[in-house]
């Protein structure tokens, strides 16, 4: 009931300051499943929380547990911490656990909000559990949001915000012990799984350079 309630909240209050709209609903799986999803703003969780009928746990950066009242919140949905750039195996065990309990996993893949929009490189956490349950990966693009509220920002700025869902990755169960090289093939395709719902100035540059130009623009032999 608060989980619901924190969503339709946050839901109310957007389409009131900015407006959104979600694309791509049909291809939700039934869960337990893992959200990988691109993160520039600080209202991207509450927007996927809206975007999927699922309920998410996030896995949050460590540091937001700083904060007193924002701990508290986070745990009361459900989120639980994770300590960035190291192995965190109080945190590992938490998100399998999520997905004993057939919830969706949510990870913002990137480890930290971009700075101007643009799809930054996946760490492999979402890959590492994906692998060691065997569940599929939904990939969600957020278009948008850092022109809405950017790092940094103190209040909303009014822009409108798309949150498109992909077609969900299957991941094959892996016993035993898993390679970094396995881990890390998984993370590249769920990181372009992200980038191709995006648009062209949101996408890691080296793929939204080709894009750039429309094709009826380009020099052509005369």
């Amino acid at each position: 009931m608060w989980y619901r309630l924190n969503v339709a909240v946050f839901a109310w209050y957007f389409r009131r300051a900015f407006g959104f709209r979600i694309e791509g609903r049909e291809h939700e799986p039934r869960p337990p499943y893992i959200i990988v999803a691109n993160h520039a703003s600080a209202v991207d969780p509450p927007l996927v929380t809206r975007a999927v009928r699922a309920r998410i746990a996030f896995a949050a950066k460590v540091e937001l547990a700083h904060h007193p009242l924002v701990k508290l919140w986070l745990r009361s949905v459900g989120s639980f911490f994770v300590r960035r750039g190291q192995v965190d195996r109080k945190a590992i065990r938490a998100g399998l656990e999520v997905l004993r309990r057939r919830l969706a996993l949510g990870i913002f893949a990137e480890g930290t909000r971009s700075l101007d929009g643009r799809l930054q490189p996946f760490e492999d956490g979402a890959a590492y559990w994906a692998l060691k349950v065997g569940v599929p990966v939904l990939p969600i693009a957020i278009v948008g949001s850092h022109r809405t509220m950017p790092v940094g920002a103190k209040k909303i700025q009014r822009h409108p915000v798309l949150v498109r869902i992909g077609p969900p990755v299957a991941v094959p169960r892996v016993e035993g012990r898993l390679t970094g090289e396995v881990i890390r093939s998984w993370s590249r395709r769920f990181e372009q799984a992200v980038a191709e719902l995006l648009p062209p100035e949101q996408r890691p540059l080296s793929e939204a350079a080709p894009a750039a130009v429309p094709y009826d623009q380009r020099s052509r032999p005369r």
